[in-house]
């Protein structure tokens, strides 16, 4: 039985200004080809089968839109650290580890390039493009932001890793269980740090760390988490992968279609909760107290998230690689 994901996604209240005010970057035409360039030099010519998995991946695009008013080069380094993201997901979803050893050996060398910035080999690669990447991206950002989107960076491929070990075993994972293993497979608490270099902005670790700030972490990344299961649903049900729409009807005996309802209902749900941790973030002490410059970080920071939330649901509906039912992540 296939479900139209498209008409069982719900309309969230975020307007969607890219459509609106048609903002896009003025390098909008030299991103994509400046990017495809570098990630060539950095990570060698892509396979055809690499190729095919990254149609309507339109990183450039992506980036163009949600920080239109962002440098060329800044733009650039963040379309390849998205196209990069793709690409290693891909090889965990498309089961090319032979064993979690050998993932973990990954992590360890993907770990020490993370703390330096630096890599030992100059061979174009998945490593090489990583440390590429941060050596454009680390002198401008201070120790407290490095050492988060280290640990960030880290917990999602360990998640990756857990995803994959559930997988193999045949396990599905409990609907709580699940929650918390998506919210870093997902990989947007990466985006969100990447985010503040992008807008040239730093929140401090006080902010960052609030419980107010957290859980308006947490309710924007499950929105996207699950709008990208819901998406996804087709495809990764036939490779034999697990989703939340999986859990959910395991977990409450539904059908399936009932299950992307429920799912649908839990989106809406989420987003009343990121209204109400937005109204919680600039309604308290913390954020009152703060410096004025402060104040502005997570003002850019909210906006941006608001607006991106319309452009990522929009993205999924039109994309060629949700496209159609039984394509996905």
């Amino acid at each position: 039985m296939s479900i139209d994901w498209v008409a069982k996604l719900p309309n969230l209240p975020f307007g969607d200004s890219y459509i609106e005010d048609s903002r896009i970057s003025p390098f909008w035409e030299q991103v994509d080809e400046k990017a495809r360039s570098l990630r060539t030099e950095w990570l060698g010519p892509l396979t055809a089968i690499e190729e095919e998995r990254l149609r309507g991946v339109d990183c450039a695009r992506v980036a163009c839109q949600v920080f239109p008013d962002s440098d060329l080069d800044d733009l650039v380094v963040f379309t390849i650290v998205g196209e990069w993201s793709f690409l290693f997901d891909d090889r965990i979803g498309f089961d090319e580890y032979d064993s979690l050893e050998d993932l973990q050996s990954d992590i360890s060398r993907f770990d020490r390039i993370l703390e330096t910035g630096q890599v030992e080999t100059t061979v174009p690669g998945i490593e090489t493009t990583l440390a590429k990447c941060l050596q454009r991206i680390y002198p401008r950002q201070s120790h407290s932001w490095r050492r988060r989107i280290r640990q960030n960076f880290l917990d999602c491929i360990l998640a990756m890793g857990i995803e994959l070990d559930n997988r193999r075993h045949g396990h599905v994972p409990g609907l709580q269980e699940y929650i918390s293993m998506r919210r870093n497979t997902v990989a947007m608490y990466l985006c969100l740090d990447l985010a503040e270099f992008m807008l040239r902005i730093e929140l401090s670790d006080t902010l960052y760390d609030s419980v107010e700030m957290c859980d308006y972490r947490e309710s924007w990344v499950d929105i996207a988490a699950w709008v990208n299961d819901m998406a996804s649903y087709h495809k990764e049900d036939a490779a034999g992968e697990v989703n939340l729409i999986h859990v959910v009807r395991a977990e409450k005996h539904l059908s399936l279609e009932a299950a992307f309802d429920e799912v649908a209902d839990m989106i809406e749900s989420r987003a009343t909760d990121l209204i109400e941790a937005e109204r919680s973030l600039k309604g308290g002490a913390l954020y009152r107290n703060s410096t004025a410059g402060e104040r502005d970080a997570v003002d850019i920071l909210v906006q941006t998230c608001r607006n991106a939330i319309g452009m990522y649901m929009r993205l999924h509906r039109e994309s060629p690689r949700y496209a159609s039912q039984d394509r996905g992540v």
